[in-house]
C-alpha cells in the first residue's frame, strides 16, 4: 500500500544561512553549508593550505564555556571545534576522572544530527582498542547530548605538522601503521570510519597514535542504524576524501584507505594531495585530476614508499591496495624498524644463483649465435675479433642483469629468492645509473688480474707454471674477498662496492604481526530478571569469593559488556591514579559508587583469557613474546609514575582477544579462585617476567624453562633476572619481535637446497658437457681417447702402479705415435682451446716430443706397444679407464657425477663441520642450529650424529649401488639408488617440526 500524495508538506530551510532545503537532503544544513561546516578543519593544515572558508563560521551557541559546571562536568579548557559541535577538556566530578567532552553544537541540533552524534558514541564504544580512542559514556545534559571520551593528551596529528613541520618519514610511517591498526580493528567491529584525516588522529602521552570522532561512520556489519548520509548527499573532509565518497557512491574499506593515503601524504609534505582556490576548484580536482607524487615536495623519499602512497589516492577504488595487510607490508620497510643487514653468507648464495641464470643466459646467446661453447673457447683462445664479438655482449648482458632489476626492482633473481633487496640512499632503490656502476666493479674487477695477466691467450694460461696457474685460477676469489674486507656489523656488512656506491644489501623485513587468540563463539546470556547495578544491566555471575562478586553487565546505551565488581562495605574507592589510567597494559575504570547500601565499581570487559587459564597447555613463542613486550612496557610506565601494582602474580595478567596482555591489579575475575596464586614476597620486573614465559611456554605453573626455543629468546630469557630496569628489557625484546621463531619445512627445504645446489648444478653441467662431449668427440676423433691415456701414464708414479709391471715410456711414446699422430700433429685441434684444457702441462709435452721422436714406428714397434697396453696390472687400470670412460659420454654420468660431488664435496665436509662447528656452511647461511629437548646446546657429538645419521644413506648408497648393478647394470641401479634416497628426504622434509635425523639423534633445530 502506497501513502497518499501529501502536497502540504512544510518547507524546510537551512538554520544556518535560512536557504530552502531540497527534498533528497538530511533536514540539517543545506550542501553549501554542510560543506562550510566541514572546511575549518583544514584551517591550520599546513603553510601551503589555500582553502578559504566560504563563509564565516557561525558564533556558537548555546555551547558551555570554561569555567562553567556543565552537569556533572567542570569544563576546562576548549580544545577544538567542528562542523559537529565543540570538544572540551573537562572533569568528570563523579569520577574525578580528566575526560575529552564531546557536545553538540545547537546549530546542527535536528533529530538527524542527534542520532547521527549518539550513533557516533556507541559505534566508537563498540571498538575497545590501544589505537582507536576510548568511549566512557553517553548522555544527555539538559538536553544535549555529549559524548565522554579518552583525553589524549599529546593533540592531534596536524597541531603536530602545524608545529613541526613535516615529520621524518620513519616516524610518519609509524604513525600511519598505527593508524591501520586502528581501522582494522574498526573494521573487524563492521565499522567504516569515512573521516580519516591528521585532525582525527591524535597522539598520546607515550606518542601512540589514536584514531578518533567516528562522526560519520556506519556499520557495515548490520544495516540497522538509520540512513542518516542518503544517496548523494556528502560529509567529511574534500582534502582527505576519497572520489567516491564526494560522489556519494557507496563505499568500503578502500575509501577509508584512500583517506590514509592522504593523510600519509600530508604528514610527509606538510600539504594535502589537491588543494584549490575555492571549494568548487578543490572538489573538481579530487574527482578529476590524478594525485601529485609527494616527492615533488620531498624529492629526498623513497620509491617504494612514494608508489605506496599514489596507490593509495589512485582514483579507481580497485587500483588501490586490497586490505590494509597489503597497504602494511607495502610502507613497513620505511617505518622506523630498521631493515636487518643482509649477512654474508647469504649474499654469497644469492651470488652463485646469479652467477647460475648469467651462464645460463650465455650459454643460450652462443646457440642463438649458432656457436657453441667449446667453439667459443677455441675462438677465445686465438683472441679473435668473433669471439670478442661474444664476450663484450655477454659483459653488457650481465651489466644490464643487474642494473636493470636491482636498479628497478631492488633485487636480481638470486637476491629475490634469498629475500635480499639492494637499497640506495634514503632506502630507494638504487636506480639504472648507480646499480650499472655497482654491477661494472662487481664483475669486472675480479676478473682483472687474469686478463692483466694472460689477455685472452688461452695456451699462455694452460702453458704457464704451476703456481701461477694455481694462484690465477682462484684469482677472482681472492680479488672478491679483498673487496669484503671493508663489510663491518656497523656498516652493514658493505662491500667495497656497496661503499663506492653508496649502497647496502639488506633483508626484506619479514613483517610479524600479533597472533591473536582463537576467538570462540558463544551466545551472549540472557539477561538475569531485572537486576541492574547503576546504569548496567546484569547478564551473568562470574565469580563469587571472599566477599567479593564479580559481574558481567551490558550497557544498553553503548551496547558493549562491562565488569562489575561488587565489593564489601567499607571498601576504599579505586585511588585517582587508577581512575585515570588509559595506559594499553592496564584496565581501564569506568565508574563506580560508594554508599550504605553500595558498593561497586565498573571496569571495561575484555576479550579473551585469564594467563593461568591458557597456560593450561603450552603456548609458542611466536605468541608468548608479544605478551612479554606489553607486560615489561606496563611495569616501565608504572615504574615511572608510581602505579605499579603491589602483587605481581600469574593470575593478575589477561590476554586479550587481539592477544595484548594486560597487567590487572587484582585476581583476573572468572578463575573461580581455584586459580588463585599466592604470589608470596614480592619479585622484581624481570623475576615476573620469567615466570609468566616460563608458565606460558612449559603450560605449567611449577616447571622449570626445558625446550627448544630459538637462541636470542633463550638468551634473553636467561638475561631477565639480570637486567637493570624495564626499559632494558623492553629493549632487549623489541627486536625479537620481528625474528622469525620456527625452522618451517620451507627453511629445512632450503637447506636441503642449498646442499643440492652446487652437486646438481654440475650434474646438470654434466648431463649437457656429455652431449656437447660426444659432439666434439665425433668431430675431434681421438683427442678424448689420448687424454685418458696421457693421464694413466701420469699415474705411473703412483704408490700402487709403481712396481707393478706396466709400460715403459719407449713403449708408450711408440703407442701415441702410432694411434694419435693425427690428433698431435693438426694445429686446428691440438691447440683448440679444449684441446689445452684436457691435455696440458707435462702430459702435452710428452705427447708431442713421442710424435717427434718417432716420426714413422714400424708395425712390430706398434705391435710390441699394443701388446704391453694389454698385459699385467696396467692392463686391468686400462681397461677400467676405458669403462670409465664410455660411462663418461653416457647421461647417466651426470647423476653419477651430482651423487659423487654430493658425497665428497658435501657430505664429509658436513661431517667435519659437524664435529669442529656444529654445523655446516649452509645451516650457518639458514641461521640454524641444534638443541636437545631440554633447549640446552647439543654437544659437538650429538650433532656429529645427527649428520652421520642425515648422511650415512648416501655415503651408505655407494654399497648398495656395487651390489645392485651386478644384477641390474649400471644406469638401472644407480636410478633406484636415487628414487630410495629421494624418498627418504620427502618422508623427512613431511614430518612436522623435525626430520627422522633429528628425531633418532635427539636434536632439534633452532634459529641461531
Amino acid at each position: 500500500m502506497t501513502e497518499p500524495e501529501n502536497n502540504s508538506t512544510p518547507e524546510r530551510i537551512c538554520p544556518r544561512c535560512g536557504a530552502g532545503l531540497p527534498p533528497t537532503v538530511p533536514a540539517e544544513l543545506c550542501p553549501k553549508c554542510l560543506l562550510q561546516a566541514a572546511l575549518p578543519t583544514q584551517a591550520g593544515i599546513g603553510k601551503t593550505e589555500r582553502i578559504p572558508p566560504v563563509l564565516p563560521a557561525a558564533p556558537s551557541r548555546g555551547l558551555p564555556q570554561p569555567g562553567d559546571q556543565f552537569g556533572h562536568y567542570r569544563i576546562l579548557r576548549l580544545l577544538g571545534e567542528g562542523g559537529m559541535g565543540a570538544v572540551f577538556d573537562a572533569e568528570d566530578l563523579e569520577t574525578g576522572r580528566r575526560i575529552a567532552l564531546k557536545v553538540l553544537g545547537q546549530k546542527l541540533d535536528s533529530p538527524e544530527a542527534r542520532d547521527r552524534f549518539l550513533r557516533e558514541g556507541r559505534l566508537a564504544a563498540s571498538i575497545n582498542h590501544p589505537n582507536s580512542v576510548y568511549v566512557f559514556g553517553t548522555e544527555e545534559i539538559a538536553g544535549i547530548p555529549v559524548i565522554a571520551m579518552e583525553l589524549v593528551a599529546g593533540g592531534t596529528l596536524q597541531e603536530r605538522v602545524h608545529k613541526q613541520g613535516p615529520l621524518p618519514v620513519d616516524a610518519a610511517v609509524d604513525c600511519v601503521l598505527q593508524i591501520i591498526t586502528g581501522l582494522e580493528a574498526a573494521q573487524r567491529a563492521g565499522i567504516l570510519h569515512r573521516d580519516i584525516k591528521p585532525s582525527n588522529c591524535f597522539l598520546d602521552a607515550e606518542g601512540a597514535v589514536k584514531v578518533g570522532d567516528y562522526g560519520l561512520s556506519i556499520s557495515t556489519a548490520v544495516r540497522t542504524e538509520p540512513a542518516l548520509t542518503r544517496s548523494g548527499s556528502f560529509l567529511g573532509t574534500p582534502a582527505f576524501c576519497s572520489p567516491e565518497q564526494l560522489r556519494g557512491d557507496e563505499l568500503n574499506v578502500r575509501s577509508d584507505m584512500y583517506s590514509v593515503g592522504a593523510t600519509l601524504f600530508y604528514l610527509l609534505t606538510g600539504r594535502t594531495p589537491f588543494e584549490g582556490k575555492n571549494p568548487v576548484q578543490l572538489l573538481a580536482t579530487v574527482l578529476e585530476k590524478p594525485a601529485p607524487s609527494p616527492r615533488q615536495f620531498r624529492p629526498a623519499l623513497a620509491d617504494g614508499l612514494t608508489r605506496a602512497v599514489l596507490r593509495c589516492l589512485a582514483k579507481q577504488p580497485g587500483d588501490r591496495f586490497k586490505n590494509y595487510a597489503e597497504l602494511r607490508l607495502a610502507i613497513a620497510p620505511y617505518g622506523s624498524a630498521a631493515p636487518t643487514p643482509a649477512t654474508l653468507s647469504l649474499r654469497f648464495v644469492a651470488g652463485l644463483l646469479d652467477q647460475l641464470v648469467l651462464t645460463v643466459v650465455m650459454v643460450l646467446g652462443l646457440y642463438l649465435r649458432g656457436m657453441n661453447p667449446i667453439d667459443f673457447l677455441n675462438e677465445a683462445g686465438k683472441a679473435s675479433p668473433k669471439a670478442w664479438g661474444m664476450i663484450i655482449p655477454n659483459l653488457a648482458v650481465g651489466i644490464l642483469y643487474y642494473a636493470f632489476f636491482e636498479g628497478r626492482y631492488g633485487a636480481a633473481l638470486g637476491k629475490a629468492i634469498c629475500r635480499l633487496r639492494v637499497v640506495g640512499p634514503e632506502r630507494n632503490r638504487p636506480g639504472f645509473g648507480r646499480a650499472s656502476l655497482r654491477a661494472l666493479m662487481y664483475l669486472l674487477i675480479p676478473v682483472l688480474p687474469y686478463w692483466l695477466c694472460f689477455g685472452f691467450d688461452t695456451k699462455a694460461y694452460v702453458n704457464s707454471s704451476s703456481a701461477l696457474h694455481i694462484f690465477m685460477s682462484g684469482s677472482p676469489q681472492i680479488v672478491m674477498a679483498l673487496l669484503f674486507c671493508a663489510a663491518r656489523r656497523r656498516n652493514g656488512f658493505a662491500s667495497v662496492y656497496d661503499l663506492a656506491t653508496e649502497t647496502r644489501v639488506i633483508s626484506r623485513m619479514a613483517l610479524e604481526l600479533r597472533p591473536e587468540l582463537a576467538a570462540k563463539a558463544t551466545p551472549p546470556p540472557p539477561l538475569q530478571t531485572g537486576r541492574t547495578i547503576g546504569p548496567y544491566h546484569v547478564l551473568e555471575t562470574l565469580e563469587q569469593s571472599a566477599g567479593t562478586e564479580w559481574l558481567l553487565g551490558y550497557d544498553l546505551r553503548l551496547l558493549r559488556k562491562v565488569w562489575i565488581r561488587l565489593a564489601p562495605p567499607g571498601t576504599d574507592p579505586v585511588p585517582a591514579s587508577a581512575r585515570n589510567m588509559s595506559r594499553i597494559g592496564r584496565l581501564r575504570w569506568l565508574t563506580g559508587r560508594r554508599a550504605p547500601d553500595e558498593n561497586w565499581d565498573a571496569f571495561e570487559a575484555l576479550s579473551g583469557a585469564p594467563l593461568l587459564k591458557l597456560t593450561q597447555v603450552r603456548q609458542p613463542w611466536g605468541q608468548v613474546r608479544f605478551w612479554l613486550y606489553d607486560l615489561a612496557l606496563e611495569i616501565a610506565a608504572a615504574t615511572k609514575d608510581g602505579t605499579l601494582p603491589a602483587t605481581l602474580a600469574l593470575d593478575r595478567v589477561w590476554i586479550t582477544g587481539e592477544g595484548r596482555a594486560k597487567l590487572l591489579d587484582f585476581p583476573a575475575p572468572g578463575l573461580a579462585g581455584g586459580g588463585m596464586e599466592n604470589s608470596g614476597a614480592k619479585q622484581s620486573g624481570g623475576g615476573f617476567l620469567l615466570k609468566v614465559a616460563t608458565a606460558a611456554l612449559m603450560g605449567s605453573r611449577t616447571a622449570t624453562l626445558a625446550l627448544p626455543l630459538p637462541i636470542p629468546a633463550r638468551d634473553f630469557l636467561n638475561s631477565l633476572p639480570g637486567l637493570p630496569d624495564a626499559d632494558e628489557m623492553v629493549g632487549t625484546l623489541k627486536p625479537l619481535l620481528q625474528r622469525a621463531v620456527q625452522v618451517t619445512r620451507l627453511r629445512r627445504a632450503a637447506i636441503l637446497a642449498g646442499c643440492l645446489f652446487v652437486p646438481v648444478f654440475f650434474g646438470v653441467s654434466s648431463l649437457w658437457g656429455v652431449r656437447m662431449l660426444n659432439q666434439w668427440n665425433r668431430n675431434n676423433p681421438g683427442v678424448y681417447d689420448l687424454s685418458n691415456l696421457l693421464a694413466q701414464h701420469g699415474s705411473l708414479t703412483s704408490r700402487w702402479l709403481k712396481n707393478q709391471p706396466h709400460p715403459t715410456d719407449h713403449q708408450f711414446a711408440i703407442y701415441i705415435a702410432g694411434h694419435y699422430r693425427q690428433v698431435v700433429t693438426n694445429e686446428a685441434i691440438w691447440n683448440g682451446a679444449f684441446t689445452l684444457q684436457m691435455i696440458k702441462g707435462e702430459s702435452r709435452r710428452f705427447a708431442e716430443q713421442s710424435v717427434a721422436d718417432h716420426p714413422s714406428p714400424t708395425a712390430a714397434e706398434i705391435k710390441d706397444a699394443d701388446a704391453a697396453m694389454s698385459e699385467g696390472q696396467f692392463a686391468m687400470v686400462h681397461t677400467i679407464v676405458q669403462q670409465q670412460s664410455e660411462l663418461q659420454l653416457k647421461p647417466s654420468f651426470a647423476l653419477m657425477m651430482a651423487w659423487t660431488m654430493l658425497t665428497i664435496y658435501v657430505g664429509i665436509p658436513a661431517l667435519l663441520a659437524a664435529l669442529l662447528f656444529r654445523g655446516g656452511l649452509v645451516q650457518l647461511a639458514a641461521r640454524v642450529t641444534f638443541v636437545r629437548a631440554d633447549g640446552t646446546p647439543a654437544s659437538r657429538w650429538r650433532v656429529f650424529g645427527r649428520a652421520l645419521v642425515a648422511w650415512c644413506p648416501l655415503i651408505s648408497g655407494f654399497v648398495l649401488y656395487g651390489i645392485l648393478s651386478v644384477w641390474l647394470g649400471l644406469s638401472s641401479a644407480l636410478v633406484i639408488i636415487c628414487l630410495i634416497l629421494c624418498g627418504q628426504t620427502i618422508l623427512s622434509l613431511a614430518m612436522p617440526e623435525r626430520g627422522w635425523p633429528d628425531r633418532l639423534a635427539g636434536t632439534w633445530p633452532v634459529l641461531r
